[in-house]
């Protein structure tokens, strides 16, 4: 179903994408707050969307692509209440749980439907993820988080070839179970994260130990009943190194986000995250710009507090060469997710809100 059409009934799980990166398009300026300033002009009709006190929350940023988010995020809220509480756009309230988290609560009063909708967003790198629960009669938890692999490489591998690869992980061990730590660092990586055929044989513990840049390390391949030695670049494992590292960031974000609070949880490293494998991008994925979904990365074993937790279900997408974005949903048993939508702002936003303002 199109994102612009009208809804259908009954309890759903909702997961839209929207890339600021083409939208409001203004020229390079020599203060970064002057573009920022600009974009009431240049982005006039979302700005009429929205109210003063958001345009005022927009305006605060210092760099245009935050901003340009930052619009983009409060688009996809009111556009997810508009279409599913039947709420006039100009109408729509947002409260705030007792953690800070947007919410919705249905005001009869207004509202022709009393259908629950639970939402949570995220942005990085110009693209903005927004997943929703609707019309469930029973709680159900959502969250959400983006990542770009790319947008830190040049400085995360300048400091990788200086440090070490273990030592960059440790950085951020403070978020992460310790066996995750050990995972993200030392773990082992199949070939087909190289997109490779064939099974090693000998010398993964190589690829294990490769900590910099510069160099190879052989490894002998079965493949086909046939053992071949090849040598891989330390360059492109310390590629896979980092896609699996911003998994597990993207994962873990994405689980404390449906609970309503944020990485400096009290509990965060009694949460475990096992059997995790970064999805691929497709392999003909080369254009940096695209959003092309890939590889769905799903089963993954959680652990809270030492025992197994069975009511979340979370799944980690691919989309372009360089972007993962993660769903979680909390609920009962059976509740699955679908697909990654990108949204286009005129026909699925703007149609929407000017045609029930």
């Amino acid at each position: 179903m199109s994102p612009s059409t009208s809804p259908t009934p009954g309890p759903k799980i909702i997961q839209w994408i929207l890339d600021t990166r083409p939208l409001w398009p203004i020229p390079q300026m020599e203060k970064s707050r002057d573009q920022v300033q600009e974009l009431p002009n240049v982005a006039s009709r979302a700005f009429s969307l929205i109210t003063e006190e958001q345009k005022s929350s927009v305006l605060k940023y210092y760099h245009l692509r935050d901003a340009k988010m930052a619009l983009a995020s409060i688009l996809l809220k009111n556009l997810v209440v508009a279409k599913y509480s039947g709420i006039p756009w100009k109408s729509i309230t947002l409260q705030k749980s007792e953690l800070g988290k947007p919410i919705y609560v249905p005001d009869k009063s207004k509202s022709p439907t009393s259908a629950s909708i639970e939402f949570n967003v995220s942005h990085q790198a110009g693209i903005v993820s927004l997943i929703a629960a609707i019309g469930y009669e029973e709680k159900v938890e959502v969250g959400t988080d983006v990542v770009c692999v790319s947008e830190r490489g040049t400085r995360d591998g300048e400091m990788v070839d200086r440090d070490g690869f273990f030592a960059w992980v440790d950085m951020h061990a403070e978020v992460f179970a310790a066996s995750e730590v050990e995972f993200m660092q030392k773990g082992p990586i199949s070939l087909d994260e190289f997109g490779i055929p064939g099974t090693i044989v000998a010398g993964g513990d190589k690829i294990e130990q490769c900590e910099k840049r510069s160099g190879s390390v052989k490894v002998k391949i079965m493949d086909g009943g046939r053992e071949r030695e090849e040598a891989l670049e330390c360059k492109r494992v310390i590629e896979v190194k980092f896609r699996r590292f911003y998994a597990m960031w993207c994962l873990r974000e994405t689980y404390v986000k449906m609970t309503g609070e944020a990485l400096l949880a009290p509990w965060l490293k009694e949460l475990d995250i096992s059997k995790v494998k970064a999805p691929a991008a497709l392999p003909e994925q080369l254009d940096e710009e695209s959003l092309k979904p890939g590889e769905v990365g799903k089963d993954f074993h959680i652990m809270f507090k030492g025992k197994e937790v069975t009511d979340v279900k979370m799944e980690l997408s691919a989309l372009g060469k360089g972007y993962m974005v993660g769903g979680a949903v909390r609920g009962r048993v059976g509740l699955e997710m679908g697909s990654w939508v990108e949204l286009n702002l005129e026909k699925d936003i703007f149609e929407v809100a000017e045609g029930n303002l």
